[in-house]
């Protein structure tokens, strides 16, 4: 009679699905925010003088972020992506008020305020991502003392 012995954790396959799905919501939350600065800048950002570059390097970067985010599932991919959009927040609050590289927001689409939200839920589940990864690193690594 063969016998497989597990060497998972109780509870550890429960724990997998919950950090796939919360990577999962992350790249989504990514890509939105990328899919949507790639649509503001075709109605209207591509004639605005260095942001249409800054829209278009956003979207990259989100995109990017999203791929390496599910390849990796690292923490440090997870915290550059956090910051990322929240750069992308400071951008739209600095263009919407002070200005940015000469340019000043005197508008907001609804598009706006809809990119702005799923950056705020990105930063959020992204830094939620990131504590349980921590959480994961720091209770597998041995302790000294």
């Amino acid at each position: 009679m063969n016998t497989i012995q597990s060497t998972r954790q109780p509870g550890q396959g429960t724990s997998n699905g919950l950090m796939w799905l919360l990577y999962l919501c992350d790249a989504g939350l990514l890509i939105a925010s990328g899919s949507i600065h790639l649509h503001l800048w075709f109605i209207a950002y591509r004639h605005v003088k260095t942001l249409d570059v800054l829209f278009l390097i956003q979207v990259v970067l989100a995109f990017l972020a999203a791929l390496a985010l599910l390849a990796t599932r690292h923490l440090l991919v997870v915290l550059a992506s956090a910051a990322l959009m929240a750069g992308t927040i400071a951008g739209f609050l600095l263009a919407r008020t002070v200005g940015i590289f000469g340019f000043r927001l005197t508008f907001s689409s609804t598009e706006a305020y809809i990119v702005l939200v799923v950056e705020a839920a990105a930063v959020i589940l992204l830094l939620c991502t990131a504590w349980l990864l921590f959480s994961r690193y720091t209770s597998r690594s041995p302790r000294h003392g």
